[in-house]
């Protein structure tokens, strides 16, 4: 506590400040408040004050806050095990050591934490060294760890430090944390703080030659040199040289201020009669010397224990260490000085306050609690204390308010000077320390009341003739006319469908008083909605409403019936008129809005589809009179209400809203008719229909609407539904058939041109299946043709080609076709084919039986070709060649030879023909 004083100003007001708030501690922001410094100067005062041992950094809310670290000073050794588990806490964590380590540099230590899991569940817990802690991160191999641990487990973690052997000897705090977010938030994180004391690494083996010394008086722990306030201690530190050279020795103490001690050397005699102060002690070899260590700690000084270090360095050998410890204790004295002052002495309404002005004027912390007591017979006062412990550092001053405030306000005198209310002050020191003054008396001074409280007596009289008068005027007064005190409804909505009318409530003040009640009501729009009620009282309650009434200080009716009985807005008002009064009413009252709901129309509760796609069936599967085509749509519907039902309409729209299925209507007069009976069934009161057919027609998309018209109003549907889009797939396309005067053609016809008979068309025939609404084209002419026929083609008697095209489109817009090329060529002379004659048929074209086959290559028999004109005429088609020169029976028509070889019908040309492989 001494080393407090001896600081600089400023951190001395820091230490002084965080001591009165410890442990929750403070931050950087409040610190620089309190000592009016920036933050940047006050972290490097803090700073210092971490590296001297007097403040520690902690963790709080995620944000560093610093606290006092006295005990470290005091040499305190936190030795007991750390048992966190709180009562309903889950973990509990034990450090082993688990107070400060003692280490040299150069050496190796260890920490063990052992965590056990209490909880009921299984968790992940970080064990890890703060990052505040940078200087033991470094030196430790793993400083962050993580385990996971099942419920009533138990695991130990080892945290391995190396020291360096440069490591300064000093002491660094650690701060181990022990985190479960994930599992146990609101427990954790878990913070251990503890120091480690890096010692000097001292040479074990001590060389002849080394120098040594040796301290008087000796000291220890147990018996430490005793110091009063202000008072001198005197070391006397031997040395022996025992080197053989001329040596010069200097004495150091590393851990206390250079106020607190002073080092006096031998003085030596340099010249004659001139007497010189020494910077060491020089010694020959083998002598001895003595300097003399004067330890004079401050007159403030804390009364504790201290062990300063002391070295002895050598000039020799600079890198020896020799090192010894003097321990000593400031002997404590105690002085507390005890002022009560009055700050408000004499009240009237308020209270009384008195200040108690403490001074620590000893080196010990002091804790004094103030205690107020009454020194009169009637205990008329209360008392308050704030703050009622106070805690005073060595040289600190401070202040306790004391508020006396009298509460017997009857006790306070009318007339006089005022009233004495006497009180003493108790001071007790919390640790049984010596007090100069233990007892201080205070006065309050309760003042008379005022004049003009006199006045009460006066309002108390008049007060009391208002009162007679009220009193008679009462017993005189005219008879209460009745009043209406409540009139509604227990309900505000009423529902026809159960039968229900409306009732009313009504409570009437002054009964007696009564002579009749009308009731009247009117809809929304002002007309009279039932006939208006009287009811005749005459002293007593009418029969009609003998079971719904009960007379006392007050009329109440429960319950009572209308006529309200039909659908609409009711809007109900009650007049009551008095016996003395009967021809106006005394009061009138209306109800607010009460409405009988309709009859609930009845409602599609579910509209929907079998299955939302469907493919289209084949014409051989179509529909018969007595079956079902598989491709038609069928619904499921479910209706409530089934009794109001009058008509059932369902049609169905493509996306674009054509009609594309007609309207179907069901007449529901008499019940379930009979085209519905087979896929409906009658729940109560509800309608199920499933799998109903529809008049769908091919492929396509559907929506189906379906419609309700209720028996009450036939003009216009109730409800309608809709369901989601319905698809039809239609069927696959397929070329079953194209076939040329009965044959499947290849990919190139070819037909010789026969001069004598020429041939003037061929068969083609066809078929194609897929869906109903397919467009099939015969291209280039005649265009468009049915899915299955055969038509006579007319050829060119002409040389050239042409292409005829299959084609097949679907309703979705898909195509397929197949194609033949068909050649019209002349034969071939005798002269270019030597001995070779080729028989025709009976219409001049060879048989192609006897040609070998060519495969149809891919680009033959899907090219497309262009769309002709319709040809009902049999006319030759336009992709005919238009420029042919007609036919002649001259020689001179032979081709020429350089020109290419006429294939015939069923063959290829040599340059057609694919290429051959010996």
């Amino acid at each position: 506590m001494a080393e407090v004083l001896t600081l600089p100003t400023q951190q001395r007001k820091i230490v002084q400040w965080i001591m009165k708030r410890s442990p929750e501690g403070v931050t950087l922001a409040q610190a620089a408040a309190q000592i009016d410094q920036e933050e940047q100067a006050t972290l490097a005062l803090l700073d210092e004050l971490i590296d001297q041992g007097f403040v520690q950094q902690i963790l709080a809310d995620g944000e560093v806050n610093y606290r006092i670290n006295l005990a470290a000073k005091r040499g305190i050794q936190q030795q007991n095990l750390q048992q966190t588990l709180a009562p309903g806490s889950p973990l509990a964590i034990i450090f082993n050591p688990s107070g400060d380590i003692p280490v040299k540099a150069g050496a190796n230590f260890e920490i063990y934490v052992t965590v056990t899991n209490k909880g009921a569940q299984s968790a992940l817990i970080d064990v890890f060294i703060d990052e505040l802690s940078y200087q033991l991160i470094e030196w430790c191999k793993a400083p962050h760890q993580r385990l996971a641990l099942g419920p009533n487990s138990i695991s130990e973690v080892l945290f391995e430090f190396e020291v360096p052997l440069e490591a300064i000897p000093q002491t660094y705090n650690y701060l181990i944390v022990v985190d479960a977010p994930s599992h146990y938030p609101e427990d954790t994180p878990i913070r251990h703080n503890a120091r480690i004391q890096v010692m000097p690494a001292i040479e074990t083996v001590v060389r002849v030659s080394d120098p040594t010394f040796t301290v008087l008086p000796p000291t220890s722990s147990r018996s430490p040199a005793q110091i009063p306030p202000g008072g001198i201690l005197q070391v006397n530190v031997n040395v022996h040289n025992r080197s053989d050279r001329v040596d010069r020795f200097r004495l150091s103490c590393l851990d206390l201020e250079a106020s607190w001690f002073t080092v006096r050397y031998p003085e030596g005699m340099d010249l004659v009669g001139l007497v010189t102060p020494n910077i060491g002690l020089d010694l020959n070899p083998g002598e001895k010397g003595e300097i003399i260590l004067l330890i004079n700690p401050p007159i403030g000084a804390y009364a504790s224990l201290y062990y300063p270090s002391i070295r002895l360095h050598c000039a020799n050998d600079p890198d020896l260490v020799l090192l010894d410890v003097v321990y000593l204790e400031i002997l404590p004295f105690y002085l507390l000085n005890v002022e009560l002052l009055t700050v408000v002495g004499r009240v009237r309404r308020l209270h009384g306050v008195y200040e108690v002005k403490l001074t620590n004027s000893g080196n010990t912390v002091r804790e004094v609690v103030c205690i107020p007591v009454t020194a009169d017979e009637d205990k008329i006062c209360t008392y308050e204390v704030s703050p009622p412990v106070l805690r005073l550092l060595p040289g600190e001053r401070t202040n306790s308010r004391v508020t006396v405030t009298p509460t017997r306000w009857w006790r306070r005198p009318i007339l006089g000077a005022g009233r004495l209310l006497n009180f003493r002050i108790e001071i007790e020191d919390k640790q049984q320390l010596p007090l100069p003054n233990t007892t201080f008396t205070g006065t309050l001074i309760w003042e008379p009341r005022p004049w003009w409280q006199f006045l009460l007596v006066l309002l108390t009289v008049l007060g009391t003739v208002a009162a007679i008068a009220f009193l008679i005027w009462w017993l005189w007064r005219s008879p209460a006319s009745p009043r209406i005190s409540n009139f509604n409804s227990d309900d505000s909505l009423y529902q026809q469908a159960n039968g229900d009318f409306i009732r009313l409530n009504w409570q009437i003040r002054n009964p007696r008083q009564l002579q009749s009640l009308t009731l009247t009501s009117s809809s929304a729009n002002g007309s009279a909605a039932v006939q208006p009620r009287v009811y005749n009282f005459n002293g007593r309650v009418p029969d009609e409403l003998q079971q719904f009434c009960q007379i006392a200080t007050l009329l109440t009716c429960s319950n009572v019936p209308t006529d309200a009985y039909k659908a609409g807005d009711y809007v109900f008002e009650l007049k009551a008129f008095a016996k003395n009064r009967p021809e106006a009413a005394a009061d009138v009252i209306k109800t607010t809005t009460i409405t009988i709901a309709p009859v609930p129309p009845p409602q599609i509760l579910d509209f929907s589809s079998a299955q939302p796609i469907y493919q289209e069936a084949p014409a051989k599967k179509k529909a018969t009179i007595k079956s079902i085509s598989p491709d038609t749509i069928r619904l499921n519907w479910r209706i409530s209400d089934l009794g109001k039902i009058k008509e059932l309409r369902v049609i169905g729209r493509s996306p674009d809203g054509v009609v594309n299925s007609e309207l179907q209507t069901y007449n529901l007069n008499q019940g379930v008719p009979k085209e519905l009976a087979a896929f409906c069934s009658q729940d109560p009161d509800k309608l199920n229909c499933r799998n109903v057919p529809t008049n769908n027609r091919g492929a396509g998309d559907y929506i189906f609407e379906l419609q309700l018209f209720a028996k009450t109003a036939a003009d216009k549907p109730t409800a309608s539904q809709k369901t989601d889009v319905i698809k039809v797939q239609p069927l696959p396309s397929q070329i079953v058939e194209f076939k040329i005067d009965g044959k499947n053609p290849l990919p190139k016809y070819s037909i010789l041109i026969n001069q004598l008979k020429p041939i003037k068309s061929i068969n083609l025939s066809w078929k194609v299946e897929g869906s109903s609404n397919l467009k099939v084209e015969l291209l280039p002419a005649p265009g468009n043709v049915t899915q299955t026929g055969t038509i006579a083609y007319p050829i060119s008697d002409q040389p050239s080609s042409e292409t005829i095209t299959l084609q097949v489109t679907s309703a979705t817009g898909e195509k397929i076709s197949r194609a033949v090329t068909i050649e019209t060529v002349l034969p071939p002379t005798p002269a270019e084919t030597p001995g070779l004659t080729v028989p025709p048929n009976a219409n001049g074209v060879k048989p192609t039986n006897d040609l070998p086959a060519i495969p149809p290559t891919l680009g033959q028999a899907g090219s497309p070709a262009g769309g002709g004109a319709n040809s009902p005429n049999g006319s030759p088609p336009n992709g005919s060649p238009t420029n042919a020169s007609p036919p002649t029976d001259s020689p001179a028509a032979t081709p020429s030879p350089n020109s290419p070889a006429l294939s015939e019908p069923g063959t290829l040309s040599p340059l057609e023909l694919p290429p051959g492989f010996d």
